[in-house]
């Protein structure tokens, strides 16, 4: 075998005890740290409230990255999916990255550049996060990042997979939390991390904090 396979292969069964359960999703979180999180918690998965809003507002202001992506609206699946997927979840890992400086955000010419960073980065986590999960036995686990996946991943003018090509990330590219109508912002709040809204005309000063968040909901 390949030094590089190293990956867990747990027996799937069709229950787990609470015990392992806590157990499996106390290193889930834990994972998420070691790669790079800030932050990390496990909540109810029915915390996590799709809203259409969230999603329109891909297209009202218009995002530069609207249609440009296979996992860009309105491409993405409808909240109607979502709902009735996430309903069928009981847990998830949700983390952070802390986003420093903050002008990262609010700075659209600095934006640009450091999102290779950070976006990526999140991206990273949540791929080892459902990977694991995967090899623990929980098939279903399932993740979504932040920003897009061309602009994180591949750093295409145009989407590879949009225009009929393979997709040069398949295992690592997915939607952004809001592009299936998450809201992040509520669910930041409800687990107690501090979130500010930040634009292009902000001041970074005024701002505490920035940060990119992702999410895997396990089982």
């Amino acid at each position: 075998m390949p030094k590089d396979c190293g990956g867990p292969a747990r027996r799937i069964t069709l229950s787990v005890s609470d015990s392992q359960l806590n157990d499996d999703l106390a290193h889930f979180k834990q994972q998420a740290l070691d790669l790079g999180a800030s932050k990390a918690e496990i909540i109810p998965a029915d915390w996590v409230c799709i809203d259409e809003r969230v999603r329109l507002k891909c297209s009202i202001p218009l995002c530069p990255n609207y249609n440009q992506s296979l996992f860009c609206p309105p491409n993405t699946p409808s909240p109607d999916l979502m709902r009735s997927a996430l309903s069928r979840y009981t847990h998830a890992v949700l983390f952070c990255l802390d986003v420093v400086p903050a002008e990262q955000f609010s700075d659209r010419t600095i934006e640009r550049d450091a999102v290779k960073g950070w976006s990526r980065k999140v991206f990273e986590i949540v791929g080892g996060i459902e990977t694991l999960a995967f090899g623990y036995g929980y098939y279903l686990a399932m993740g979504f990042a932040q920003a897009s996946c061309r602009k994180a991943l591949c750093g295409q003018e145009k989407c590879l997979a949009l225009q009929g090509s393979p997709c040069p990330y398949p295992l690592k590219a997915r939607p952004s939390m809001e592009a299936v109508g998450m809201d992040v912002y509520g669910l930041a709040t409800r687990v107690g991390w501090e979130i500010y809204p930040i634009y292009r005309s902000v001041n970074p000063a005024e701002v505490p904090r920035a940060m990119a968040l992702g999410i895997v909901f396990v089982c």
